[in-house]
């Protein structure tokens, strides 16, 4: 009987420290601090000056009637257009999704139909970056890119229209995120070694997964100072 006892007692145990199913299969990265190295000031400010501005793009409103906003930092929305909600450039094929703040809801649609989506629950907001959900892009392909912050109405979203690179630019891209792999020094030397030109290639490296967590972690909405 006392076996018996600890048998139990041991599995019990077990599947308390157990993940659920249903966590397991979330590709999400926890948005706990990075056990990468921070990356040096130069690479911060040579990223920084890549990014350009990314205001928040502001939402209808929120159930209690404030206004709200999200502001979207993987893939970076580049900053040359009026329009924050406008066409933003893929460099990848599978990028991060991560924005600023807590989330009630994220979707990726095309032509209308919902591919993905994930929704909060009552208690715990979507937040942290979330792995690519669905097949690679190809290039050109274009997708809706919905998110709506946590507080606001069901149908108040920001969206962002995703179009992937063309094939040689995902390529190559694909073909320089390969070559640094998971170095976190190499990562840090590559951005500091583009050129002014190469905004948008910066763009890619940092959405991708293999990018060091602590360069993501740099990223903040940026707004137009007065």
């Amino acid at each position: 009987m006392v076996t018996g006892r600890l048998i139990a007692a041991f599995i019990g145990v077990a599947f308390s420290i157990t993940p659920g199913a249903d966590l397991l299969a979330q590709g999400r990265m926890k948005a706990a601090a990075s056990t990468t190295p921070t990356p040096p000031r130069s690479v911060i400010q040579k990223l920084r000056s890549f990014l350009g501005l990314n205001p928040p793009v502001a939402i209808g409103g929120s159930r209690s009637g404030g206004p709200l906003s999200v502001c979207l930092l993987s893939p970076w929305p580049i900053s040359t257009r009026p329009d924050p909600s406008g066409t933003v450039l893929v460099g990848i094929s599978q990028p991060m999704l991560l924005a600023a703040e807590p989330l009630n809801e994220m979707r990726l649609e095309q032509d209308g139909r919902i591919l993905w989506q994930e929704r909060a629950s009552s208690t715990k907001a979507i937040e942290g970056s979330i792995l690519w959900p669905i097949k690679p892009l190809q290039p050109g392909e274009k997708l809706t890119l919905k998110i709506r912050p946590r507080g606001a109405s069901g149908g108040d979203f920001a969206n962002y229209n995703l179009q992937a690179a063309d094939s040689e630019t995902l390529e190559s891209n694909k073909r320089r995120i390969a070559r640094l792999g998971a170095d976190s020094a190499a990562w840090f030397k590559e951005i500091e070694s583009l050129s002014p030109q190469q905004g948008a290639t910066a763009l890619a490296l940092i959405s991708s997964p293999s990018a060091p967590a602590a360069l993501r972690e740099t990223l903040k909405c940026q707004e137009e100072t007065r």
